[in-house]
């Protein structure tokens, strides 16, 4: 090669290595790179307003008695629903998740053990999307929607990447909910909260509460009467789905399995009725080299900032009617350097051109006299 090739060469190379390699265009590979740019993962808390159609959806599953209580309610109005379980809190009674199966109504997932994802690093974060799955698919003898709801609503953008890596598109929040997981709410004041759906509205509830079960007939009868039909989340959101009700799905009768339709007494709270989440084993945390420093945890304005990172009660949900929490744009990724961003990496990328103009320029000039 001769001198006058070899320089305009040395320019592009120069360029792409400070650039951060031949996939740089001026923003450099890993931290803060496109290589962490949050992935296009659908992020949802509704459905279309224009379809008098809600979705109710039931997170947790804290009390298996509870569990059964929702269900033979729902099967007994005709009514289908969409459960986001705690795939560890599934232990506690499978026969039940494959009677959910059996009824036609989906599962989708709901982590592991419950924590706050974005505390934990990239590797935490998908052990508890993809075991979770892993674990809920095993229970419940079928595959699970592939929508992730995260606890507490909170997520980030390593949240995002983790659950596409996982295999699941969608994120799913909410725009309503009853508020069952007040430990001072009354049945009245859960229940007005949840009638304030309207068309479109993901209705946040809890397989866990006993005051759950004596919310859900009377708001079955107040969407009833406003002209709201409840469906599953794919059918809300035009996801695929192919599960469908067995032959001989179980009655009402074979889901309580003699236990009554409604608890001793209603109240609110999150850990409800034996073998609740709070008294379950769980599966060891993550190692410490995979934890994320806690001072890059930087939840988005309305996210929870006190829920524990464990497998803690999970935290009371926004208020009915107010928007689900949602990621700040800006916040950090958990497996980021703090000296990594946009800025960065558009200074380096300005600082390559020049470089890489000004010995394209002195090539030809030379390229020229000679």
């Amino acid at each position: 090669m001769t001198r006058s090739r070899a320089i305009p060469a040395l320019a592009l190379a120069s360029a792409l290595l400070l650039a951060g390699g031949p996939s740089g265009l001026g923003v450099p590979d890993g931290p803060g790179g496109l290589a962490n740019a949050a992935p296009p993962v659908s992020v949802v808390s509704r459905g279309p307003r224009t379809a008098g159609r809600v979705a109710l959806t039931f997170d947790d599953g804290a009390s298996p008695a509870n569990c059964r209580r929702i269900l033979a309610t729902l099967v007994a109005r005709g009514v289908p629903a969409t459960f986001f379980p705690v795939a560890d809190a599934m232990r506690a009674d499978p026969a039940f998740w494959r009677m959910v199966v059996a009824v036609g109504d989906p599962i989708g997932d709901h982590t592991l053990t419950h924590p706050q994802m974005p505390t934990l690093s990239a590797a935490a974060q998908f052990l508890q999307i993809d075991g979770a799955r892993r674990l809920a698919e095993a229970i419940s003898g079928a595959p699970l929607l592939r929508v992730f709801r995260p606890p507490y609503g909170a997520y980030d953008a390593t949240t995002l990447r983790q659950a596409l890596r996982a295999g699941f598109a969608t994120v799913l929040l909410w725009d309503t909910s009853d508020r069952d997981t007040s430990l001072h709410g009354t049945v009245a004041e859960m229940l007005a909260a949840a009638e304030r759906a309207t068309a479109g509205s993901v209705i946040l509830m809890h397989c866990g509460p006993n005051a759950t079960p004596f919310v859900l007939g009377p708001l079955l009868d107040h969407l009833a009467g406003a002209g709201l039909r409840p469906v599953t989340v794919p059918q809300l959101l035009g996801i695929s789905w192919t599960g469908r009700p067995a032959a001989s799905p179980p009655t009402p009768a074979q889901i309580l399995d003699g236990l009554s339709p409604l608890p001793p007494a209603p109240s609110g709270g999150v850990v409800i009725g034996p073998a609740g989440i709070g008294t379950m084993t769980f599966p060891p945390a993550p190692p410490a080299s995979e934890a994320a420093p806690s001072a890059t945890a930087e939840p988005s304005p309305g996210q929870p900032t006190t829920a524990p990172a464990s497998a803690s009660p999970p935290a009371s949900p926004p208020a009915a009617g107010s928007p689900a929490p949602t990621a700040s744009p800006t916040s950090p990724a958990q497996d980021q350097s703090a000296a990594s961003g946009p800025g960065a990496a558009l200074a380096l990328a300005l600082l390559s051109a020049l470089l890489a103009a000004a010995i394209l320029a002195l090539g030809l000039s030379r390229a020229r006299r000679r």
